[in-house]
């Protein structure tokens, strides 16, 4: 072959030589991702984790397959610690988890995870709950349980419908008498509508939405909220953090609250390379503002509220970083009465 010809025709191939490939695309391109929900079926967590898993594939590089699977069990402890130890670390399971997992960790260092060593991606809503009063208590303020004996309906004494009102008693001087041992958010409302309690110590904004009729009628007065930030829909109601001026009483009170603001959000394992967790987080975002994702919530009736990725990794080491003090101040401070 002429030289020429042959010159030619290698310039020829070369140019017709695809673009290098994304590797991030080629990793996930027809791939299936796990997505481990460390909670039972049926909860506003596993359908707020079920409308992710049908759209975040639309919107990473290779349009993945997202396919849930339930893991429930100790608080998602056991799904926490599968998740960190076992499930592959290259980016290709997804994972939430109830947000009380964080706290503990903090309180028991023998969990066999570290929060802020996951990858954080994304929240797709933060997990609104709320402390209140029926409007046939006899304080319906703050500064009136401070002075008044006030009975709280509540599961059980590691939830927070116990452990925000016993440790706003420690901490503020609040009246709070707590009742364990009603088996739901629907069961402690019925108990203010009978007249065996007078408020609620936590209970979720998203059971607040069934019981409209609270609201149209007046029937409730929201006392605080349990968050980092106030809520939108209740701006002039104030954090639990805002109940205080003593700084370590705050950070014992924005350790308890920061399972609110961590809410639905999704993780992956530690040591993802960096390009696939940008990727993941990027994908996230762009999932969060397509309407077709925001309809879909809208027709399930689930919240959407998102927070980004780098965010909630910042607040997980916030969290993780308090000092011992802090710490131990929160384990005595949401203990029963006379546990001290």
């Amino acid at each position: 072959m002429d030289c020429r010809v042959a010159a030619l025709l290698a310039m020829t191939m070369m140019g017709a030589t695809p673009a290098l490939a994304d590797p991030v695309e080629d990793f996930y391109k027809g791939r299936t991702l796990n997505m481990i929900i460390g909670l039972g079926e049926g909860g506003g967590y596993d359908f707020s984790a079920r409308l992710v898993a049908q759209h975040l594939g639309d919107f990473l590089p290779g349009k993945p397959t997202i396919v849930p699977r339930n893991m429930p069990g100790a608080g998602s402890i056991a799904a926490a610690e599968h998740v960190y130890n076992l499930a592959p670390k290259d980016g290709s399971t997804i994972a939430l988890f109830q947000p009380t997992f964080v706290l503990e960790k903090i309180t028991d260092k023998t969990r066999k995870f570290e929060p802020e060593k996951f990858g954080w991606i994304g929240r797709v809503d933060q997990a609104v709950l709320v402390g209140l009063v029926f409007k046939s208590a006899k304080a319906q303020s703050i500064d009136e349980i401070k002075r008044t004996e006030t009975v709280l309906s509540a599961n059980a004494a590691a939830g927070t419908s116990a452990t925000i009102p016993w440790a706003l008693n420690r901490l503020i001087g609040t009246k709070f008498k707590v009742i364990l041992g009603y088996s739901s958010s629907a069961a402690m409302g019925l108990a203010l509508e009978r007249g065996e309690a007078d408020g609620i110590g936590s209970t979720s904004w998203d059971y607040l939405q069934t019981k409209q009729d609270w609201f149209d009628d007046k029937k409730i007065k929201v006392l605080y909220t349990i968050a980092l930030e106030r809520y939108r829909e209740i701006p002039d109601v104030p954090t639990v953090l805002e109940l205080t001026n003593v700084e370590q009483d705050r950070n014992v009170l924005k350790l308890m609250a920061s399972t609110s603001s961590i809410g639905r959000a999704f993780l992956t394992t530690p040591g993802v390379a960096p390009e696939r967790l940008v990727a993941l987080r990027a994908g996230f975002e762009k999932m969060t503002k397509d309407e077709g994702f925001l309809e879909d919530a809208r027709r399930r009736k689930l919240g959407v509220d998102p927070l980004g990725g780098e965010q909630l990794q910042a607040l997980m080491v916030d969290v993780a970083t308090q000092p011992d003090a802090v710490i131990e101040a929160m384990k005595k401070a949401v203990l029963p009465p006379g546990k001290e």
